[in-house]
C-alpha cells in the first residue's frame, strides 16, 4: 500500500472515530493519480535516434523514437526480390509463350512448308515418269514417303504454334498466383515491420518519464518513455460505507488543491466492488463504520493538479462555502 494510499485511509477513519457524535462528513481528502501510457517497441534494437526529453510536450503523430533498421531493410529488399520473381513467372504463365518462341516456331514452319511442296512436286513428277515407264515404282513410293513426312512435320509445327499461344493450364496459373500475391503480402509485411522501428505518439501527452535513451538496446515490449495524456489525471480518495450511497457513479466533485482557492471539477468514475479493510467476523454498527470503499474521479484535461499532489474534495450540492 503505497503512503499517499495508507495517510487517505486513516484520514477517513480519523474523521470516523475522531468525531463519533457525528458522521456527515463535510470534505474528504484524497491525492492525484496518473494513468500513463508506456511507450515500447514491437521488436528489440538500438535506438539511433531520441526525438523526446522528460517535459516535452508532444502531438498525435510526432516522432518519438528510431531503432535501427539494417536488418528490416535487408529483408524488405529480399521479400521485393521474391515479389519480382514470382510477378514475373505468373505474368509468363497467363500469357503463353514469349515472341521469340513463336518467332522461332514461325521460321521452322515456313521450312517445313517449303519442303513439303517440293515433296509435292517430287512426287508428281515421279508418278508421270512412272506412268511413262522410265523410273521404278520405288522412286514413286519414297516421293510419296517424304511427302507424307514434310506434311505430318507442317501439321507438328501447327499444333506446336497454338499450344505456345495459349497460356499454361488453369491449376498451374492459379497456383502462380497464389505465388504472387503471397509474395506480395511479405513485401507488405516487411514495409510494415521496417515502419515499426520509427515508434509515434498515438495521441497528444506529455513526455514523463524516458527510460532508454539514444545510444541503448531496448528489449522488445520493454518501455522507452512514459506519457501522461491531457485526460490521464484522476483523484482517488476513500468514503465511510455509511456515505457510500451519496456518491454514485457520476456524482460531480469540486477539488480544492492547497494554496489555490480557485476549485477544480471531477466525475466519479469508478467505485471500488469491495472494502479496504476488513471487519470482524461479526458486525456490529461500530464495525460496519471502519468499512471504507476506494473511488476514482476522472479530472478534466486543464485541471493543473499534478501525480501525487494531495487535494481536498467536496460535494457539489452539499459544500460548506
Amino acid at each position: 500500500m503505497s503512503a499517499l494510499k495508507y495517510l487517505a485511509i486513516l484520514s477517513v477513519l480519523y474523521v470516523l472515530f475522531g468525531c463519533e457524535e457525528s458522521l456527515v462528513i463535510d470534505s474528504l481528502n484524497g491525492y492525484v493519480e496518473a494513468e500513463y501510457l508506456y511507450v515500447s517497441a514491437l521488436e528489440s534494437g538500438w535506438i539511433v535516434s531520441s526525438a523526446v526529453r522528460e517535459g516535452d510536450t508532444v502531438e498525435r503523430g510526432q516522432m518519438l523514437f528510431e531503432l535501427d533498421k539494417e536488418r528490416q531493410v535487408f529483408d524488405l529488399s529480399e521479400a521485393q526480390a521474391s515479389a519480382a520473381q514470382a510477378a514475373a513467372q505468373y505474368r509468363d504463365l497467363s500469357s503463353g509463350a514469349r515472341p521469340d518462341e513463336i518467332n522461332r516456331l514461325d521460321s521452322q514452319r515456313k521450312e517445313a512448308v517449303a519442303a513439303k511442296v517440293y515433296a509435292e512436286s517430287e512426287k508428281r513428277r515421279l508418278t508421270t515418269l512412272r506412268r511413262k515407264g522410265v523410273v521404278a515404282q520405288s522412286m514413286v513410293d519414297q516421293a510419296v514417303a517424304e511427302f507424307n513426312a514434310a506434311n505430318a512435320r507442317v501439321d507438328s509445327i501447327d499444333a506446336q504454334i497454338r499450344l505456345a499461344k495459349l497460356a499454361s493450364r488453369e491449376n498451374t496459373v492459379l497456383a502462380s498466383k497464389a505465388a504472387f500475391e503471397r509474395a506480395e503480402n511479405a513485401v507488405a509485411k516487411a514495409q510494415w515491420r521496417l515502419d515499426q522501428r520509427t515508434v509515434y505518439a498515438r495521441l497528444a501527452a506529455r513526455v514523463e518519464q524516458v527510460y532508454f535513451r539514444e545510444g541503448e538496446q531496448l528489449a522488445s515490449g520493454a518501455p522507452a518513455l512514459a506519457l501522461l495524456p491531457s485526460d490521464g489525471l484522476k483523484i482517488r480518495f476513500f468514503v465511510p460505507q455509511s456515505q457510500l450511497a451519496n456518491i454514485p457513479i457520476g456524482t460531480m466533485l469540486d477539488i480544492k488543491q492547497d494554496g489555490v482557492d480557485k476549485l477544480v471539477s471531477a466525475e466519479v468514475a469508478y467505485i471500488a466492488s469491495e472494502p479496504e479493510y476488513t471487519p470482524p467476523v461479526i458486525y456490529s454498527v461500530a464495525s460496519r463504520q471502519k468499512l471504507v470503499f476506494l473511488i476514482e474521479a476522472k479530472l478534466a484535461s486543464d485541471s493543473g493538479l499534478h501525480p501525487g499532489q494531495p487535494v481536498d474534495i467536496f460535494l457539489q450540492a452539499g459544500r460548506n462555502d
